[in-house]
């Protein structure tokens, strides 16, 4: 998966874009929604496998917005625009999973101690490029690649994953940890 636009357009301000959007301007809409549609549909293909229902997520998310927006006072927004943005697409992924998953049992073993990732460091990883952590992802299994992806690409943080992928913050930690210890051994390998 190619790396989506960059995080720095994500952390303006969301009160001076939502003002703009509360204004009406269909242009402006447009534009938002162009902007965004590719991170939430991301998420939600991420949360639901399946094309499908991926887009009808990414849809409601929206028009959850747009309500949103239209109720709240945008003065008292203090958030980066993400940050603002994330819960709406989270929410209905949370929604997808109450209504059509089964609740999802913890793996018997979690314990990051047992394959050393507790004490990795992953500053070094890091340092070294996205570009070669990008050829690594393949040796990951999917839901490593999925946590991580949410993590390091969509900027999630460990709540938010749980709530998309309908599992605990155990496990979420456990396969972060785990994708980024293989990621390390992978670029250890040149």
């Amino acid at each position: 998966m190619s790396l989506l636009p960059s995080r720095v357009s994500y952390d303006q301000s969301a009160s001076s874009v939502l003002a703009e959007l509360k204004k009406g301007d269909q242009r402006k809409q447009k534009e938002f929604v162009w902007a965004n549609q590719d991170r939430f549909y991301a998420i939600a293909l991420l949360a639901t496998d399946k094309p499908d229902m991926a887009e009808s997520l990414t849809i409601t998310a929206f028009t959850n917005v747009f309500t949103a927006i239209r109720q709240v006072n945008i003065k008292q927004i203090g958030l980066p625009l993400w940050e603002w943005l994330a819960p709406f697409i989270v929410q209905v992924c949370e929604d997808y999973h109450r209504q059509y998953s089964q609740v999802v049992r913890p793996p018997d073993s979690l314990d990051p101690t047992q394959d050393g990732s507790a004490q990795m460091d992953w500053e070094t990883t890091v340092i070294l490029g996205a570009q070669r952590i990008g050829r690594c992802l393949n040796n990951l299994t999917a839901e490593q690649r999925k946590t991580f992806v949410l993590r390091h690409q969509l900027f999630l943080d460990y709540a938010q994953i749980a709530a998309v992928l309908n599992q605990n913050l155990q496990t979420i930690m456990s396969w972060l940890y785990r994708a980024r210890v293989q990621i390390v051994k992978c670029l250890g390998r040149g």
